[in-house]
């Protein structure tokens, strides 16, 4: 009896401490599948987010791109308010040139005509090459009849097939017509001109095209704009700009078939409006997430969906139930058969634990480590990277027409090429290195920089021409495949900010072609969007006042006396301060800004020396002309209606053309500039000495003085070889019986030896850095205090004022 109740305990307590075990991994089991889906789930709010950030910033950049269209054909309707047709397409064009002309845009200029003034606009019109090309040759107001106002097209841009949503010469402030309704694009031109923003509307009446409005009114150049009634008497017409909405959400949402984007705009004083909806519609789940994010000038996205590549919660967390419950059995059965045999229970817990390890954490058809393995070893080898100080590197690669292997073969001979370029990949690699798929046709190979003496580059090439070798599938004709690779070197935050640099490389390698490679540089969009901005911005700086002119004085080296300004150019971005003309000269250049802005400046600086000949400074001004300038036959008359307009003497205007715009076409050149001989202008060539022209040319050319450039002066008075290249300038000038100015002149001694070797005028810092108009002013009377450089002291001679520059000694 007694050994009975002793067996009774014993089971007893073997019970107790087996639903103890079982109780306690159950317990472990369901806070680990909880741990495992809080976290699945934290990862794919992580990865929406991030998804959904970068849509928004990609969609506001396309919206903004659209809308700086917009902002440019108002600026130049504003500032020359006679452009027709021509223009604009001239205009477009060029921008066309460059990197930031929008897509399937169209920008149309309306302007309201009243039934007085029809026949005049009719005739403009007609006279207009290109806005009969526009018209198809017929002048027809649609609909007929006569009324007291039209709302009439001027001028549209926008790619072509594309370029207007409404027949012939439609009148936007007609009545309903049968054919196409009304357009709403009068009352939206109406609320633009109001407000004096931008404001968008969808356009019904266009099938499945979310066609979009923007409208901004154009008011008269220079008057008030404060109050609504000043806003009506200064208008003169408005800029629709329409595009697909659809398509430029398409365009940035891509492939991606589990978001939805609406794309918002709210007006000022209206409510929130849908401008186009692109995507699947998705129901409220755990897995569907929605963000709105709001974007500049009333614009805002709302994207919902699910993340791109979501981690399966409830299947994650049922494997680490069923894990842990695998365990727990493992475990009970364990301590049952414990006492029999102890070491074949441990060893049967260690070996399916670490199978089902090994199946969690690699892939099954080529037996690489997948995204979760492969982030966690990225993440060591980041680690140890800002421990030593050394980059990381991560290759991402993707098979080239790997679908057309799967459709042509079959997807039997399509897993078979994906395990040969996973050993292939391998075998390129070293051990401490990892090669990794993560899914259908893509591949990462994460680089342990520690030992590896080859680059990043070459690796890519070693892959690719492994990668080239032929397959033989069984059964199967030679398969031979290619790969585009993108390469992401350096110490991000993360190892998915380093995956993420790598993929973003992989889609420049294959923009650029297939069978090859691209590193990822992130200075390089940053600076194209700069430049975007930059131009869009000076599109519409004349308008907003922003540019301005200072000026450089220049002297008589005998008299030593201000004979003569400088006028240069400089911008006053609202944003970025003051910007020298080396930043943004050349993009009006690309652009053809620089037509309006050197016109502006001619006609400025004609105005401001007139002012100062009436003041009794009897000074020349020089004034910088450009390449695109001279191209054009109107830049003649430009200069006459400048001259005209100011009162300016025509030959105390000298107009400076750099030494290289003077040799790209010899003859052509030298007609214009014999035109402008004629109005009384001086010619001067700037930057003498840095071209190729000759002797011969020089004779020519009518020109008047050589400016020789600063390289030239710096060591003029140090160095032997620097003072015989001057020596020799000068004396060229003197023989063709020109006069000689040099530029740059910062210290006494270059004043001297340019003095001995007989220069005639001279301009530089050692004088006056440039001035604006209120400086240069006192430092022709003498207020040394106004220029704030000390550089020179001002004498005057009675009569006329002559100002005499007494240098100091350096």
């Amino acid at each position: 009896m007694g050994n009975f109740f002793i067996a009774l305990r014993m089971r007893a307590r073997s019970v107790a401490i087996g639903i103890a075990i079982v109780a306690t991994g159950l317990a472990a089991s369901f806070l680990l599948a909880s741990a495992w889906r809080a976290n699945a789930l934290d990862a794919n709010r992580k990865s929406f987010e991030s998804t959904a950030a970068d849509l928004s910033s990609s969609l506001g950049s396309k919206l903004a791109t659209n809308v700086a269209l917009t902002r440019a054909v108002r600026s130049i309707a504003t500032m020359e308010p006679s452009a027709g047709e021509t223009r604009f397409t001239q205009w477009y064009r060029q921008l066309h040139r460059g990197a930031g002309v929008p897509r399937d845009v169209v920008a149309t200029l309306i302007q309201p005509i009243s039934s007085a003034q029809l026949a005049a606009f009719r005739e403009q019109a007609e006279a207009d090459p290109a806005f009969r090309a526009v018209l198809g040759g017929r002048f027809q107001i649609l609909p007929p009849g006569h009324r007291r106002r039209y709302c009439l097209t001027r001028a549209i841009v926008g790619t072509p097939g594309e370029i207007s949503l409404y027949p012939g010469l439609f009148d936007y402030c007609a009545p309903v017509i049968s054919t196409v309704g009304r357009s709403p694009v009068a009352s939206l031109a109406s609320l633009a001109t109001d407000t004096g923003a931008f404001v968008a509307k969808p356009l019904p009446g266009f099938g499945r095209r979310s066609i979009v409005a923007v409208a901004a009114g154009v008011y008269r150049l220079g008057v008030p704009l404060r109050t609504l009634a000043e806003r009506r008497r200064a208008f003169t017409g408005s800029v629709d700009t329409t595009f697909d909405g659809g398509a430029l959400v398409r365009s940035v949402l891509g492939t991606r078939s589990n978001l939805r984007i609406t794309l918002e705009h709210r007006n000022p004083g209206g409510p929130v409006e849908v401008m186009s909806r692109v995507g699947s519609a998705h129901t409220v789940g755990p897995g569907v997430r929605a963000k709105r994010i709001a974007l500049p000038e009333g614009w805002s996205v709302l994207i919902s969906g699910t993340a791109d590549r979501p981690i399966a919660v409830d299947q994650r967390a049922a494997v680490a139930l069923a894990l842990g419950t695998l365990i727990t059995a493992l475990a009970y059965l364990l301590y049952r058969v414990l006492s029999r045999s102890r070491t074949r229970a441990w060893g049967l817990v260690g070996e399916r634990t670490g199978e089902l390890e090994y199946s969690a954490l690699h892939d099954p058809l080529t037996d690489l480590p997948n995204r979760e393995l492969v982030l966690d070893r990225a993440e060591q080898i980041l680690a140890r990277a800002r421990r030593l100080g050394v980059p990381a590197t991560a290759l991402f690669m993707d098979i080239d027409d790997f679908k057309q292997i799967n459709d042509r073969y079959g997807h039997h001979a399509g897993d078979e090429v994906l395990r040969r370029v996973g050993a292939r990949l391998r075998s390129v690699l070293r051990d401490n290195d990892t090669v990794g798929r993560l899914g259908d046709d893509e591949f990462v190979m994460l680089v342990d920089s520690v030992g590896f003496d080859a680059t990043p580059q070459l690796l890519a090439e070693r892959i690719l021409e492994v990668l080239r070798q032929p397959i033989a599938l069984p059964g199967q004709a030679l398969v031979t495949v290619s790969a585009s690779i993108g390469i992401a070197t350096g110490m991000p935050g993360t190892a998915e900010n380093l995956m993420q640099d790598a993929d973003l490389a992989l889609y420049k390698a294959k923009a650029l072609g297939k069978d090859g490679y691209a590193l990822f540089e992130s200075a390089m969009h940053v600076a194209a969007q700069d430049r975007i901005h930059l131009e869009m911005d000076l599109a519409e700086a004349l308008g907003r006042e922003e540019l301005f002119l200072v000026y450089q004085p220049m002297l008589d080296l005998e008299s030593e006396r201000v004979v003569g300004v400088e006028a240069l150019l400089r911008w006053r971005h609202p944003r970025d301060g003051v910007i020298a003309p080396d930043a943004f000269v050349p993009i009006a250049e690309d652009s053809g800004l620089i037509i309006p802005i050197g016109r502006w400046v001619l006609e400025q600086a004609c105005t401001q020396g007139a002012a100062w000949h009436r003041a009794g400074h009897t000074m020349g001004i020089s004034v910088n002309v450009s390449t695109r300038q001279l191209e054009r036959p109107a830049f003649v008359e430009e200069v006459s209606q400048a001259l005209k307009a100011s009162g300016l003497e025509a030959e105390t205007l000298t107009l400076e053309i750099t030494e290289t715009v003077l040799m790209r076409r010899p003859d052509v050149t030298a007609q214009l500039l014999g035109d402008l001989k004629r109005l009384g202008v001086r010619i001067a060539v700037d930057d003498f000495g840095t071209g190729y022209s000759s002797l011969a040319y020089l004779r020519q050319f009518p020109v008047d003085s050589l400016k020789i450039d600063r390289t030239f002066i710096t060591s003029v008075a140090r160095s032997g070889e620097a003072q015989a290249l001057a020596h020799t300038l000068i004396q060229l000038g003197k023989a063709l019986g020109l006069q000689t100015l040099a530029e740059g002149v910062e210290d006494r001694d270059q004043v001297v030896a340019l003095q001995r070797e007989g220069c005639d005028l001279a301009q530089g810092f050692l004088f006056a850095r440039p001035l604006t108009v209120p400086l240069l002013e006192c430092f022709l009377e003498d207020e040394l205090a106004c220029t704030g450089n000390g550089a020179g002291r001002v004498e005057r001679s009675s009569g006329t004022r002559e100002h005499r520059v007494r240098v100091r000694d350096s």
